[in-house]
């Protein structure tokens, strides 16, 4: 009885009111279920009761569209708009579900009139420029984008747009200029690299084009056309890979002005982490590895205590995993003996000293291959079976904090942010360390994503040591016990519950809510345009958090889906993609593929975001919709998505929001986050 009530309060019903509230209600929860087309039926039944109410017949259209049944989704917004011709979202959407039929004649006098009814409607200024780029008419297309860009100047898919339509004209030049631009806000934006390289490819500019295969492979290893590509230019180049991506070197020791947090930080217990580590938190394969110090290193076995070689600095050593074992070499390549089980790399100065290792371009961990990178601590190196070389970084948990909440989030952020941020992080070192996934692996906690971001030395800023000495020891805690700290970067303005997701679970604390106030559920009609839009929310933040983040868009051709798929599925020709499931903030939790070869349905969180493009999808937020050519077979899909990571928990940005533009403080930022927890003091053990 609980849960009717619940899915009635969306609706503004109580039990009791009438059988079309009964009809919407049951709708929207067959919606969320991923049950489609009783929804879809559901919605119709309530509209051929509900007199002139537009509503039932929008929120049946978007599910057939979810359902990839575009016809069915045009006849039930044109009955929608009969029962109100005076709305342009209503009018746009049709044009749209016409254009990706291929039908941009059709298309255009819906977008003409919707702006007659709103001028503004940027939906339909969009539907314009596309329909007029297919149809072959730059003057009419560009003027439109001109207006796009006016109306959503802080939206990162602009430049994209621009960039795909310039490139339907063959206006390389221009598109080029966007797509940097549109690289520039979202480098993670794999799917805009292969159109850059092939323009640089027309323009003789192989460096360039070699660099823009080369980052495609980054996220999408033996992606056909680049790794063909990176091979067809490679004696094109007219410098050394090496020189056209330069690796980041650390020449000189960071300093962190005003703020000593080394010297000022009580001693806090040790914690173990994982360097280099695999998007699994797996540790990376590393079969060579060079190391220095702006001081003093001594080479000590860990369980004999006997050391094996004392370094100098700015001597260069390395290590080598030969024959199952750790091979050490000097800066002159004299070999100090072979290692079947651990060795410390220790600083000579234990509380400031620093251990760097070089950046390697031929390094088969990426993690070391473009950047130079230091540690505080001490470094535990040992053999791992059929992998290479371990790396485990011994350090303070207080110091290790030093180099993951710069890492996670802008250390330039409103400071009581950034005191949230350093809480959590704090008390999610805790929990791996009590009962943390590594422990098999031989640490307590990795630095990536799998965990918690650790960049270790030269990430360590000014602001977020102070946020971590003026919270220093306080962790979250339920009910006396450490609490489940997720966050994520950008929400998209709705957090999603634990227990609506996958394998996370229910947690009292981790509950769904919108990330403004005010803010309510959303049915399918009105998340189609809240999608879309720009709504209002703590994570929306312009000047301080990232558009890209918070709405965004990619379109990613069906060959580019299809080789993913394949490569982690093997479903053969792609047929249809439908989103099933999804939790009360909107965000995907299940989404079927349909092959040739068969059909998948993936549920779990991280899945449904890796299965899509080159790179991983920002979050499970999103909209999707097929584009077709006129014979309709599938051109490629257009995904509308919202927030970036798994929406759980703390949202980074909204974080932000909170404390710069209502003037929260952390304590009453955790508490909107994580309800119903409190912070507590670790008492750390005083140095005698």
């Amino acid at each position: 009885m609980k849960k009717t009530i619940y899915i009635f309060a969306i609706f503004g019903l109580l039990p009791g009111a009438s059988f079309c509230g009964d009809l919407n209600g049951r709708a929207f929860a067959d919606y969320l279920e991923g049950n489609l087309t009783k929804a879809a039926r559901e919605y119709e039944e309530a509209a051929g009761i509900s007199g002139n109410d537009a509503m039932p017949l929008l929120n049946a259209a978007m599910v057939y569209k979810q359902l990839d049944r575009y016809d069915d989704a045009v006849k039930l917004m044109q009955k929608a708009f009969a029962r109100d011709p005076q709305n342009a979202d209503i009018l746009s959407e049709t044009g749209w579900l016409k254009f990706h039929l291929a039908d941009y004649e059709g298309a255009l006098p819906y977008f003409e009139k919707a702006l007659t009814l709103n001028p503004n409607n940027h939906r339909a200024v969009l539907g314009n420029a596309s329909a007029w780029s297919q149809l072959g008419d730059i003057i009419k297309t560009v003027e439109y984008l001109q207006k796009y860009r006016e109306l959503r100047k802080d939206f990162a898919g602009v430049d994209y747009i621009f960039a795909w339509n310039y490139v339907n004209f063959k206006m390389y030049e221009k598109a080029q200029e966007h797509l940097i631009i549109a690289l520039r806000k979202d480098p993670s934006f794999v799917e805009a690299r292969l159109p850059l390289a092939g323009i640089y490819l027309r323009e003789e500019k192989y460096n360039e084009a070699w660099n823009q295969y080369y980052r495609v492979l980054d996220y999408a290893p033996h992606h056909p056309e680049a790794e063909s590509m990176i091979k067809k230019i490679r004696g094109k180049l007219t410098k050394q890979p090496e020189d056209i991506r330069p690796p980041f070197k650390i020449l000189k020791p960071t300093i962190v002005e005003h703020i000593d947090a080394i010297n000022e930080l009580k001693k806090s217990p040790k914690i173990r982490v994982g360097v280099g580590a695999n998007n699994k938190g797996e540790q990376g394969t590393n079969r060579e590895i060079r190391f220095r110090s702006f001081g003093r290193i001594s080479v000590i076995g860990k369980k004999t205590r006997k050391e094996y070689a004392k370094i100098r600095p700015g001597e260069i050593w390395k290590l080598k995993f030969e024959a199952g074992k750790v091979s050490l070499f000097s800066d002159k390549g004299i070999r100090y003996g072979s290692f079947p089980a651990p060795i410390l790399l220790v600083p000579g100065d234990k509380k400031n000293g620093t251990i760097i290792f070089e950046a390697d371009r031929n390094s088969a961990n990426p993690y070391f291959r473009y950047s130079d990178r230091e540690y505080r601590g001490y470094m535990e190196i040992y053999p791992i079976a059929g992998r290479g070389i371990g790396l485990v970084n011994v350090v303070e948990l207080e110091i290790y904090l030093m180099g993951v909440v710069p890492s996670e989030m802008e250390p330039q952020w409103p400071y009581e942010a950034l005191k949230a941020q350093s809480v959590i992080a704090r008390t999610q070192a805790i929990l791996r360390a009590q009962s943390g996934p590594h422990k098999k692996h031989g640490y307590h906690i990795c630095d990536t994503e799998h965990c918690q971001v650790y960049k270790g030395v030269n990430i360590e800023a000014n602001s977020t040591d102070k946020a971590i000495l003026d919270t220093e020891g306080e962790i979250l805690t339920y009910h006396g016990r450490v609490a489940y700290t997720f966050y994520h970067s950008n929400c998209g303005g709705h957090i999603q519950a634990s227990k609506e997701v996958a394998g996370w679970g229910e947690v009292p604390y981790l509950t769904s809510h919108a990330d403004a106030p005010g803010n309510k559920d959303l049915g399918p009609w009105e998340f189609n345009l809240w999608m879309k839009d720009n709504p209002p929310a703590y994570c929306n933040y312009p000047g301080t958090v990232s558009g890209k983040e918070f709405r965004w868009m990619k379109i990613i051709k069906k060959k580019d889906l299809e080789f993913k798929l394949n490569r982690d599925y093997g479903i053969g020709e792609l047929i249809e993609i439908i989103p099933m499931k999804r939790s009360l903030s909107g965000n995907v939790n299940s989404i079927k593929v349909i092959g040739k070869k068969k059909t998948i349905v993936i549920r779990k969180e991280h899945l449904i975001r890796n299965a899509f493009g080159f790179s991983s999808l920002k979050s499970t937020l999103f909209l999707m919709e097929t584009n077709r050519f006129k014979n309709r077979k599938i051109r490629n899909f257009w995904f509308y998505g919202g927030g970036w990571g798994h929406g759980i928990g703390l949202c980074q940005s909204g974080a932000a929001g909170m404390a710069g533009k209502e003037n929260k403080k952390y304590e009453e930022i955790l508490r909107f986050y994580f309800p119903q927890t409190k912070i507590r003091k670790l008492k750390y053990i005083k140095k005698k």
